[in-house]
């Protein structure tokens, strides 16, 4: 995923990025996530632009997850208030669809082991390590919290 993510004023004021002076030094140098406070790389950090709080410059940055997070709860508050996101026409406003394309850029697909669903944006999951069947390697599965244990479609 590249670093840099094109970013409206409305969405970032949706994603309500902390204040500079509520940060510690890695997250307001951009090292690490604005938000959840991981530790960035390049090659998948979201930069979320040039931003001028009380006369300093700052550029945060932030993981995809979070990013992905912050974009879900936006859109989620956003729509109920929003005529053309409710209407039954599948046309968002400006601001819903790049929410919605924030989401859908910067979530990883993951499956459920359980019900075979995908598991969206906002649901909660939880890991499983499985051991492969020759007990060399394994993997590590999702599953939503509230598909029953072994229960499948």
């Amino acid at each position: 995923m590249p670093a840099r993510t094109a970013l409206s004023l409305k969405a970032l004021a949706a994603l309500a990025l902390p204040g500079v002076a509520d940060l510690d030094e890695t997250r307001a140098a951009s090292r690490t996530c604005v938000w959840g406070g991981e530790l960035l790389v390049n090659e998948t950090a979201v930069d979320l632009g040039v931003q001028l709080t009380d006369g300093r410059t700052w550029f945060p940055r932030s993981c995809e997850t979070c990013v992905a997070q912050r974009a879900y709860l936006a859109r989620t508050a956003h729509a109920p208030m929003c005529a053309a996101c409710r209407s039954d026409v599948s046309v968002d406003c400006p601001l819903g669809a790049e929410l919605r394309r924030l989401v859908a850029v910067h979530t990883p697909v993951r499956y459920c082991s359980r019900c075979c669903r995908q598991i969206a944006p906002g649901e909660e999951y939880g890991t499983e390590p499985r051991q492969s069947p020759s007990g060399a390697g394994g993997a590590t599965v999702h599953a939503h919290t509230v598909c029953s244990r072994g229960r499948r479609r």
